[in-house]
């Protein structure tokens, strides 16, 4: 009977932390992922505040324009920098954008001058 307890139990562990991880990984793809899309600055549509630890403030970009993905479509994105590349980009400048259907814009980073669709 002891045994047997510890086998089912060991089971039930093992079935509950793969449970978890799956519920951990689709959280991750329903929350950041999504298309990318490839954005080309044009002119920034306006400014925000961005905070950093201890108070300091910095300036964040709003930019909007008609991103093309791999498959041709296209799509009007709002992308809003953050504090870890608050920006200003270049006219120009080729951004690589991926766009949840939940979240908008969960990610983005510049590229280089070939790297773009």
């Amino acid at each position: 009977m002891e045994k047997f307890v510890e086998q089912y139990l060991g089971r039930l562990a093992v079935g509950l932390l793969v449970l978890e991880i799956l519920g951990i990984a689709g959280w991750c793809v329903y929350r950041y992922g999504g298309t990318h899309y490839d954005l080309q600055i044009t002119h920034s549509v306006g400014t925000r505040p961005l905070s950093q630890p201890v108070n300091y403030q910095i300036t964040g970009y709003v930019y909007r324009g008609r991103a093309v993905n791999a498959a041709g479509h296209s799509q009007m994105v709002t992308l809003k920098t953050n504090s870890d590349n608050p920006g200003p980009f270049r006219k120009g400048q080729w951004v690589r954008v991926t766009v949840n259907q939940h979240y908008g814009v969960t990610h983005y980073r510049v590229l280089k001058a070939a790297q773009h669709y």
